[in-house]
């Protein structure tokens, strides 16, 4: 059973101030941004087993936290449980094969997302390529809408 879907960048970080900042302070800044992102499986162990030096509060690696009484921070903890995660690779494995199909049958239709007004198409290297155009009436954006986990793993269950 997997216990995360998490990432990080590995662009080179670089520290703004406006003034000069002690060097720790600026490694510190520099950890932050390496902190993963993604999923975790909200449990106590496999939060522990990906920071060995968690024992409470807010982890610097991954987005997971734990309470003063040893239980899962489920306020700052980006997860879900194993039955939600069962789903969550139900759903990735279904979507990728249908991806698959589509692609070999040679659907290729332009409809890039649109999330509060940002879309990819804004430092997209491909445009003049594309042609994507939200003045042709074929073209249109995929909008997604912002879900809790809970519409999101209700819907994936649904499609499965």
């Amino acid at each position: 059973m997997p216990a995360g879907i998490l990432y990080f960048s590995l662009l080179e970080q670089m520290v703004k101030s406006d003034k000069k900042i002690p060097e720790e302070e600026i490694e510190n800044q520099i950890r932050k941004n390496f902190k993963m992102k993604g999923l975790i499986l909200a449990d106590v162990k496999i939060i522990k087993l990906h920071d060995k030096n968690l024992t409470s509060g807010s982890s610097k690696l991954v987005p997971a936290a734990i309470t003063n009484s040893g239980e899962v921070n489920k306020k700052w903890t980006s997860g879900v449980g194993k039955e939600e995660f069962k789903v969550l690779q139900e759903y990735i494995y279904k979507t990728i094969k249908d991806i698959s199909q589509e692609i070999l049958k040679g659907k290729i239709d332009l409809k890039p997302y649109n999330k509060k007004g940002k879309t990819p198409c804004e430092y997209c290297s491909y445009k003049g390529i594309c042609g994507f155009n939200t003045k042709n009436c074929d073209n249109k954006y995929n909008y997604i809408p912002k879900k809790t986990s809970d519409d999101v793993i209700l819907k994936m269950k649904e499609e499965i």
